[in-house]
């Protein structure tokens, strides 16, 4: 797609950690853009939005489940810290974060950027706006504005310029870029996006009124094979609408009940849960086709022309016949997994992938297109309304009003149209690019010599590291002032400075921390996170100690290194049985997709690492091994045993063949 705006925001999104606003005018590839991120990028990343049904259509989850908040205004240095409650998984899932993406950022109130840029900052250690944590927001300010109703804003108002998202704190402070789409993919008739480009500046001309006012037609009534959706403000009025066309229908109904698994919350359901339909029945399909034919996409209108117990026969206005089976959405939850962030699903909703569509509110058609629509816009009421619906469609043409329009209808907000006047007047080019790329090399060259992490987990163990401050922390705190003018020379020189006390530290942490911790499971999983930081950064100080540091060799380490007991014991030039804690990793990790769970929840590799180091010889000494208990033992005991000992037949052959030359 040559589109240079584009090419400019995949350019951030890759190479540096630049907060970006990515906006433009409705159709212009922005949801084309979040999909190809999702797929492509190498960073660890999490999608979230801040409505169920956005979250869903975006692949991602609300941003008040990821970050637990909750739906009341979030004033800015209260007491309540939601990352206190957070548990080890959520703790290592936002720590492993590298990018996180919001969609539909106009609907996002300031409040909710300030407190995940608090969390992210508190969770990972670190000052930098959230936490370090690139961001990509993505949407339209001429679009949906946040929901907030008055008492709610009463008490955000002392803190907050405006209820939008660039008001919050800090967005004031953090630098970022904003990025305009300007190609429209969606509209080809140049005199129709002129109207929408001019309602989206809040300056709708009297020659672009009249023209719309062309498109009013009082005694205009689809007919019921002539696909028209009818767009309206309110959800009630939509589903009269539908109830009205469908109970005019005179052919039989038949009601098909989605298939409910796991968590998937009301407000997130793609359709009804009882779809009721009739053969006659206009209706728009509300997921795209994954199938290669691409035979509908969400937002395409059809009608029904027979029912079957699990399938649905639809005709499209392009001629085909297609035949719908029930699909699955996910309610995608995001984990730690090691290095790597992976998507599960906390549950799933099964239904035929169609919705009743003579009416559809404007809020819900965010995101969609229409060939023929119906728009009422006279009755919008609050600030986007009215361009969002009339920019679902494709054309002119194929827009009817159902009443006049005057140019009071067109309801903008000038606190937007300062701030896209504002932003315009310095837009990111190859130059900007450069600049933000440097500052992510120094950013990350910071994080190589940043013990923060170390700092926070050896609270429990500060007597066993008592040259920490003076041999390690002091001498960073000097070097952070230093490092942007630093030769590749002096970094390799830091980087063997701190690998030689930092190996020196884990001697002596090897020798003391099973005594310290004697029986005591919270002390050892402590024991364990800190053993983990500090193996994972002497990895990172080797490798910077004996070459060049640069922005792709620390990614590249980053996203390839596998924190683990076995590196720890390598390390550490102990035994561990290489081969055999590599056996028994393809056997959890076998077991774990037999049993359709994540691996880590069978064994931690730190588990199985200390397995092949003890070589236990029976269940009893099996289920002695930290992390294995008798449970497990029962269970997977036997497999295990087995792999140990054909290890060790396998060796014993190989030390006696070895023997006789």
């Amino acid at each position: 797609m040559d589109n240079a705006a584009l090419e400019l925001a995949r350019s951030y999104v890759d190479t540096t950690n630049t907060l970006i606003f990515l906006t433009g005018k409705a159709g212009t590839g922005k949801t084309t853009f979040l999909r190809e991120v999702r797929q492509s990028s190498k960073k660890k990343l999490a999608i979230v939005a801040p409505t169920g049904v956005a979250a869903i259509n975006a692949g991602g989850m609300t941003i008040h489940s990821l970050f637990q908040l909750p739906f009341g205004p979030l004033l800015p240095n209260t007491a309540e810290r939601p990352e206190l409650h957070y548990n080890a998984e959520k703790r290592a899932l936002l720590q492993s974060l590298e990018l996180l993406i919001i969609d539909e950022i106009s609907m996002v109130r300031p409040d909710v950027l300030d407190q995940v840029d608090l969390i992210l900052r508190n969770v990972r250690g670190n000052q930098h706006p959230f936490g370090g944590v690139q961001l990509l927001l993505i949407g339209d300010l001429a679009q949906l504005a946040p929901i907030i109703r008055e008492e709610e804003w009463t008490l955000l108002r002392p803190f907050y310029a405006t209820p939008y998202f660039f008001s919050s704190l800090v967005l004031q402070q953090a630098p970022y870029v904003r990025i305009e789409l300007d190609k429209v993919y969606r509209q080809s008739d140049e005199s129709f996006i002129h109207i929408l480009n001019e309602m989206r500046e809040q300056g709708l001309s009297a020659q672009s009124i009249d023209r719309l006012n062309a498109r009013y037609l009082p005694d205009f009534r689809p007919s019921a094979d002539d696909p028209y959706i009818t767009l309206t403000t309110h959800n009630r009025t939509a589903q009269a609408i539908n109830q009205e066309w469908l109970d005019a229908l005179d052919t039989p109904e038949t009601i098909y009940n989605a298939t409910i698994r796991g968590e998937f919350p009301g407000d997130a359901h793609p359709t009804d849960v009882s779809l009721k339909l009739k053969p006659g029945a206009q209706v728009m399909f509300v997921k795209n086709d994954s199938s290669p034919e691409k035979r509908f996409y969400n937002g395409k209108i059809g009608t029904v022309t027979k029912l079957e117990p699990d399938t649905v026969h639809v005709a499209t206005p392009d001629g085909r016949e297609i035949a719908v089976e029930p699909l699955e959405w996910s309610n995608v939850r995001y984990q730690a997994e090691g290095e790597q962030i992976s998507e599960t699903n906390a549950g799933s909703f099964t239904q035929i992938p169609l919705k009743t569509a003579w009416a559809i509110t404007i809020h819900k058609s965010q995101g969609l297109t229409f060939d023929k629509a119906v728009i009422d816009v006279a009755a919008a009421f609050t600030h986007g309304q009215a361009y969002v619906a009339l920019s679902r469609c494709r054309s002119l043409e194929g827009l009817v009003l159902r009443s006049p329009v005057i140019s009071q209808n067109f309801i903008g907000d000038p606190a937007v149209a300062r701030f896209n006047q504002q932003a315009m007047q310095n837009p990111p080019d190859e130059q900007t690019l450069i600049k933000h790329q440097d500052s992510y090399r120094l950013y990350l060259l910071s994080e190589l010599f940043n013990f923060n992490g170390l700092e926070e987990k050896i609270k429990k163990f500060e007597t066993l590291l008592p040259d920490l401050q003076s041999e390690i922390l002091d001498i960073t705190a000097k070097l952070e002032k230093q490092l942007r003018n630093y030769s590749d020379d002096r970094i390799e020189k830091a980087a063997a400075y701190f690998k030689e006390k930092l190996e020196a530290m884990a001697g002596r942490l090897h020798l003391q921390l099973t005594a310290f911790v004697g029986t005591s499971k919270d002390l050892a999983g402590k024991a364990d996170d800190l053993l983990n930081w500090v193996m994972a950064r002497l990895q990172l100080l080797e490798i910077f100690s004996a070459a060049p540091f640069t922005t792709e060799a620390y990614l590249q380490i980053q996203r390839s290194k596998k924190q683990s007991s076995y590196f720890y014991l390598k390390a550490l030039n102990a035994k561990p049985n290489e081969a055999l804690l590599e056996q028994l990793i393809a056997w959890r990790d076998a077991a774990a997709q037999k049993e359709c769970v994540l691996a880590s929840m069978l064994f931690s590799e730190q588990t199985l690492a200390s397995i092949a180091a003890k070589l236990p010889a029976s269940l009893k000494a099996l289920s002695a091994v930290k992390g294995v208990g008798p449970e497990k033992t029962t269970h997977y005991g036997p497999d295990i045993l087995q792999l140990v000992r054909n290890y060790q037949n396998e060796s014993s052959g190989a030390i006696e063949q070895k023997s006789l030359f």
